[in-house]
Order: structure tokens, then sequence, then C-alpha cells
């Protein structure tokens, strides 16, 4: 059996920090150190597990087999030691300096952050705010290392090792230009089928888009998508001086609609209603300041 007297955690979030980032540059960024601790770590994880755990190809770092075999097993050590270690921490709004980083999907990002920012402004004005593009695949990962704290969105079934609660409800509606030379107040399922639709690049893969999609194909059809944006604005404005039509959050277009001159409408099929949730790991539950930040979003949901 191995002596792991010389395991410290540092190895052990380098290791985890590699695995997230296939970079030793950004590894270090993510543990803030430098790069050469970062690759004398390495040097030594190498050393300790008899593999070379992350190879170059292709101008990345790809992890071996044995890498691969270590990651959840390593993830989970630092995330049962963070619980164990951590004690209560009281928060003073007025002096915190603290950075909290979150996901969150364009459309909770733009309801949830101005309002958020105003607030912290005047009740606390050292607390720094990161929001990153969401990521299906690196979303639970980030949570467990720590890249991120919360993650804001609608998951169907979230992991276990997750805790939520919910922000607030809403609902996809369809959106057309007044003028639309087809559509005056409603629309028919037939011109919802074959009218061109615009769409955000996300959305197949996001819940609402997946969610759309599932009602047209169990009519038997598919969605004729002309335009796929990175940006929701595009979206909006590219429907407003169109005969595009797209299908989108309630909450979202609302108070913009009368201005681009669109029509909100109800969708001719069944629609899932969409829940905001929050989301955040089993590490930082129990976490003051976390616990804190978590009342502050849930207080802004709550006046939307």
């Amino acid at each position: 059996m191995k002596n792991i007297d010389g395991v410290e955690v540092f190895l052990l979030r380098s290791f985890a920090a590699l695995m997230a980032q296939r970079s030793v540059s950004r590894a270090a960024d993510t543990l803030n150190t430098s790069q050469p601790a970062v690759s004398k770590a390495l040097a030594r994880l190498r050393n300790l597990f008899e593999d070379p755990l992350l190879i170059r190809a292709h101008g990345r770092m790809v992890p071996t087999d044995r890498a691969l075999e270590l990651d959840d097993p390593v993830r989970r050590i630092l995330a049962d030691l963070a619980t164990v270690i951590e004690s209560p921490r009281s928060v003073d709004p007025q002096t915190a300096r603290i950075t909290f980083r979150l996901t969150a999907p364009e459309t909770v990002e733009h309801l949830i952050l101005p309002r958020l920012i105003a607030h912290l402004e005047k009740t606390a004005p050292g607390v720094r705010v990161e929001a990153r593009h969401p990521s299906r695949d690196q979303a639970l990962r980030w949570l467990e290392t720590g890249e991120i704290d919360f993650r804001l969105g609608w998951l169907e079934r979230p992991p276990q090792a997750l805790h939520s609660a919910i922000l607030y409800r809403d609902r996809l509606v369809c959106l057309a230009r007044k003028d639309h030379p087809e559509i005056d107040g409603r629309i028919s399922l037939e011109q919802y089928l074959s009218l061109p639709h615009a769409r955000l690049e996300v959305a197949p893969h996001g819940m609402s888009g997946r969610a759309i999609d599932r009602a047209v194909a169990k009519l038997g059809h598919k969605l004729r998508i002309s335009l796929v944006v990175q940006n929701y604005g595009t979206v909006l404005h590219t429907v407003a001086r169109s005969n595009l039509i797209a299908t989108v959050s309630e909450r979202m277009i609302k108070s913009s609609a009368p201005h681009l001159g669109l029509q909100v409408l109800d969708p001719p099929l069944r629609l899932p209603e969409t829940r905001i949730n929050m989301f955040w790991h089993q590490r930082t539950h129990k976490d003051s300041r976390h616990r804190w930040f978590r009342q502050q979003i849930s207080a802004i949901a709550r006046e939307l």
C-alpha cells in the first residue's frame, strides 16, 4: 500500500483543476497560484499514481484512462473535506468582500442580474458577481470543484449532489412582427409549423429548446429553423424586421415587445411550463455566505 502522508490538499486540488481546465496555465489561474507550482504538482501526481495522467495531443492536454478513473473520487474527497473543515462565517453585507460565480442562460441573466446588482450596490457594495455562459457538460464539475457557486436555470432531473430552490415560473410564447403578412393576433398550428423560425444557438441544447422540439416531434413534424444566432437581442430584432417567428420566454419579452413592434401570441401547441431554479452543491449548503447570497437571489426573484 502506498504511503499517503505526502498527499496534501493542494496536490488533489491541482489534479481537479488540471482535469477541469486541461491546461497548466488555466489550472494555475483557477488555483490562484503559479504555473511552475502546478507543473511541479503534476510531476508529483504522475509519480504518485505511476501514470502520465495528462498527455499533450492535438495542441491540448488529454487525460489518460487512469486520470479519468481518478477524477470522480478526487472531486468527492475535496467536496467532503470542504464540508468537514468549513466553519460557519457570519456575513456583514456592508463590509463583506466576496466574489460569487454563477452560470445562467441569457434570459435568466437578463432578468435577475440587473436587479441583483442594483440591490447589492445599496446593501453589499463589496460583493462582486461573475456570470459565465452555461455548460450542460461542465456545470456539475464546476460546482463540485468550486469554479462556480450557483447554477441558475431549468433542469428536469438535477444531480442528487445538488440542492435547489425555485426562483420563478415562466411560459413560452410566440413572437411575430405586428405587420406580419400572415399573422394578426393569433397563430395557427399550420402557421407555426410552416413559417421560418429564429432561435438561439444554445436553444436545441437547453431545456426550452428541447421541450419545443419534443412537442413538435409528437405531432410528427420538425420546425423550420432559418436563423440560429448567439444573442437573444438578435432574435427579437430579427423577428421585428422580418417574417420569421420565434418562441421565447414570456417574462423576457413582455416589457420590450410593444417598443419593438412585436405581437406576443399564445403557442398553438401544448408546451411545458418553464421552471427556473437556483442550484448549489452540498459542499456549500451550510456556508453562511452562500446562504446569505441565496437569500438575496431568492428575494430578487420574488419581485419579478
